[in-house]
């Protein structure tokens, strides 16, 4: 299987975060096998990936995912996954197989896969997605809306800082819809006569409180994921109800301090 993304060095960091979950969650999801213990990736892409620049292949988040709750107290009982471009989904599945893994591939893009999904599981599992869009949009709310269904769910978001910097003002048009998706209702809550700062920052919090409202407690720490010149490229960002998820992920992520806001 050929197909394959090419990533930059930093999707490593952002890897080792989620299987480091991933690997410190297993106690608790083995209480969870006889209900199902899920992992939900919506965007799962082919399955490996070449790092930019290098001759280095890496698993791509389903696989890696995979592997570790294998090494861990308690495995995934399934991996559902989908990816709006189905060559990926198919190289994906086929390399989930290969490893023996429970997978189950849902066709189409995250917002008509992910319902699928959900009712295809047992509310009272325990269960982990993993969103990692390539923009704001694609991190549309209706994906929290579905997932904030099941009873016991954990769920790592990918936000992307340098979207929200490089973009707020093209998205704030009435032309784009991309802060509609991600956040709606913000033009009757959020005001576009502020600095460019302010607007981004009332654009992440009422998006915040949204995800909240669902019943998602967002964890205190954000982790950031910077470039290699050191530029915030997108935050990591754990919702559980649990306080023993919100506990590991404080030991697995660098919560010295929490995160600041400021663009």
């Amino acid at each position: 299987m050929q197909l394959r993304r090419v990533r930059c060095s930093w999707a490593v960091d952002k890897l080792k975060l989620v299987t480091d979950y991933v690997y410190a969650s297993g106690g608790a999801r083995k209480k969870y096998l006889r209900t199902g213990a899920a992992y939900i990736d919506p965007f799962c892409s082919s399955g490996r990936s070449l790092i930019r620049g290098t001759n280095n292949f890496i698993d791509g988040s389903p696989i890696a995912a995979f592997k570790r709750a294998a090494q861990s107290a308690g495995r995934f009982t399934s991996i559902d996954i989908s990816d709006g471009d189905e060559e990926l989904l198919v190289a994906a599945t086929k390399r989930l197989t290969a490893l023996s893994a429970p997978v189950r591939p849902v066709a189409g893009p995250a917002s008509e896969a992910i319902p699928k999904i959900v009712r295809n599981l047992d509310q009272y599992g325990l269960h982990l997605a993993f969103l990692d869009p390539y923009n704001l949009a694609a991190l549309s709310f209706d994906l929290f809306e579905d997932l904030a269904k099941l009873k016991h769910v954990d769920v790592i978001a990918h936000v992307s800082v340098s979207d929200l910097q490089r973009n707020a003002d093209r998205y704030a048009d009435e032309d784009y819809e991309q802060f509609d998706r991600f956040a709606p209702g913000w033009r009757g809550k959020v005001s576009t006569d502020v600095s460019k700062a302010a607007f981004r920052a009332a654009i992440l919090k009422y998006w915040r409180d949204k995800v909240t409202a669902l019943g998602l407690p967002q964890a205190r720490h954000w982790e950031l994921i910077r470039g290699h010149q050191g530029q915030r490229l997108y935050w990591l960002i754990l919702l559980a109800r649990h306080d023993l998820a919100h506990d590991l992920w404080a030991k697995v992520s660098s919560a010295a301090k929490s995160p600041t806001f400021d663009f």
